[in-house]
């Protein structure tokens, strides 16, 4: 075989025992390759599962000063059938009490309905639903002010259907006919004094055009009947109005605008076909000037309703979004709390993680067991070395973020320091334990980017719990993250105190954590 041949061959079959003792060498690390290829695959697929984009239910209490009044009569009747989205938790009269439920966390969303809304759309203004939260989130802030805007515009249709149909909300038609009815009247007026004044100086009618006033009149007949018409259906829009919002009784001003209508009908009837007397032509000429004082008398008593905008009628309610915070919070302010909390367990974890593969590496753990040391005198002398480090980290990393970047700290340095104390000691236990079922320095530190996936996903650095499966927040519960997310952010941009329905299981987490690290060290020194 020529030399050129038999050199490509050995090259070939040098590439190719690389290429066969790397293969072994990752299949003789299945727990390895299952991490690198399993692992990011099922976190996405739990996530995946878990997942819910459903619009969040609010526990909504609603304050309103009157509960006699016909608004209170119309919420317990309409409150559980808004939505599905709007959970009702009754209603009260004290705003303050509302407002610490919705501090302690009792409800999510204080909705403050407006007092005297009748005369406020009589003034032709928007009665406002103050809505009061106490979220952080600017993606929840959001949620709740198109959850605001969606409800209230449910509002606004209910009473949009009860109150008047849409041929009896045209009220602009109101001040054209009684415009039109006030020139027929004057036409009418002008032509009868002709008639009269024409009759008083020749003493005959034969030049007065009674065709013409009987005309007018009918005209006028003709301009009352639509007049009438839209001030039947403007009375009944009051007496709607009035039943589904007035405080107060005011059927009187709905008395005198039918007296007033009553009166131009009698008026307009006793007004009869011209004739050629000049006696009859004064009392129609009086009649006439009664009747426009009428009219005009008429449109006073509507010009409320007249003046009301169409888009007030059609929408009389708007919904206005209020923290109860006293600071205005930023994009970077909501998430700074869970970077630390984040950054603080990873690199807690990947330190621990590392160090006892590093002393089984270096033949430390062969020194421990024959030296008078005990598996937990090891274990604490780790954990306050790290506990140490950690604190070390968390004080640099509040300080930039809090002096740094200005980002609001509302709540106790001490009750942050224990939170963040918390954090470390559970996030140690896990470090831990992956460093004593680790057999490689590449092992512990995928184990750790493991756990960092899963933190990103589960633990509400990006989503909220509530956007995930309730199953699937096991996972969630299981990260020190999630703890240390919930509290930090409590305490720092609410100003809270120490959750101690949170807090008590954190530290219940990490005791049991530094118990499994503890038996797993013990079982590795007793196996040396």
């Amino acid at each position: 075989m020529p030399p050129l041949i038999t050199n490509r061959y050995r090259f070939l079959i040098r590439i190719s025992a690389f290429l066969l003792k790397e293969m072994l060498e990752i299949l003789r690390q299945p727990l390895l390759l299952l991490t690198l290829v399993i692992g990011p695959f099922l976190i996405l697929l739990f996530f995946g599962i878990g997942y819910r984009n459903e619009a969040r239910a609010l526990r909504t209490i609603f304050v309103i000063e009157d509960n006699d009044s016909a608004v209170s009569q119309k919420l317990d009747e309409y409150a559980n059938t808004l939505g599905p989205q709007l959970i009702f938790e009754g209603k009260t009269d004290n705003l303050a009490a509302a407002q610490e439920m919705l501090r302690q966390g009792e409800v999510d969303l204080v909705a403050k309905l407006p007092t005297d809304i009748y005369n406020t759309i009589l003034n032709n203004k928007q009665a406002v639903f103050n809505l009061y939260h106490n979220e952080i989130d600017p993606f929840q802030i959001d949620y709740i002010n198109v959850f605001g805007r969606v409800y209230i515009n449910e509002v606004n249709r209910r009473v949009l259907r009860l109150l008047t149909t849409e041929g009896q909300i045209d009220l602009s038609q109101a001040q054209e006919t009684i415009d039109a009815a006030r020139d027929s009247a004057d036409t009418l007026q002008e032509l009868l004094q002709s008639c009269a004044e024409t009759l008083s100086e020749a003493g005959r009618g034969e030049e007065c055009n009674s065709q013409t006033a009987t005309e007018y009149m009918q005209d006028l007949n003709e301009k009352f009947d639509d007049l009438n018409r839209i001030v039947e259906e403007d009375l009944s829009f009051q007496e709607s109005l009035q039943r589904e919002f007035g405080e107060g009784s005011d059927t009187h001003e709905e008395t005198d605008d039918a007296e007033s209508l009553q009166r131009i009908r009698d008026r307009i009837k006793s007004l009869e076909t011209a004739v050629d007397d000049i006696d009859k032509y004064e009392a129609q000429l009086e009649t006439l000037t009664n009747l426009d004082a009428d009219l005009a008398g008429l449109e006073d008593q509507l010009k409320d309703f007249l003046n009301i905008n169409p888009s007030i009628l059609v929408s009389p309610f708007r919904s206005e979004v209020e923290s109860i915070s006293t600071v205005q919070f930023k994009v970077n302010d909501f998430f700074a709390p869970a970077v630390i909390v984040l950054l603080l367990q990873h690199l807690i974890l990947t330190f621990a993680a590392l160090s006892m593969v590093r002393e089984r590496q270096l033949g430390s753990m062969e020194l421990f067991y024959v030296a008078p040391l005990s598996a937990l005198e090891t274990l604490i002398g780790k954990y306050i070395s790290y506990l140490i480090l950690g604190a070390i980290l968390a004080a640099i990393l509040l300080s930039v973020i809090v002096f740094g970047l200005n980002v609001p700290l509302l709540g106790s340095w001490l009750n942050i320091a224990l939170v963040v104390l918390a954090v470390l000691f559970s996030s140690l236990g896990i470090g831990f334990i992956i460093s004593l079922i680790s057999r490689t320095d590449t092992q512990a530190v995928q184990y750790s980017m493991i756990v960092l996936l899963t933190s990103v996903f589960f633990s509400g650095f990006l989503l909220g719990l509530n956007t995930l499966w309730e199953p699937v927040r096991v996972i969630s519960w299981s990260l020190p993250a999630t703890y240390g997310i919930l509290l930090l952010r409590d305490i720092m941009l609410r100003g809270g105190g120490l959750n101690w329905p949170i807090f008590a299981p954190l530290l219940v987490f990490g005791v049991v954590l530094f118990g499994l690290a503890w038996w797993l060290l013990r079982r590795s020194m007793q196996n040396i």
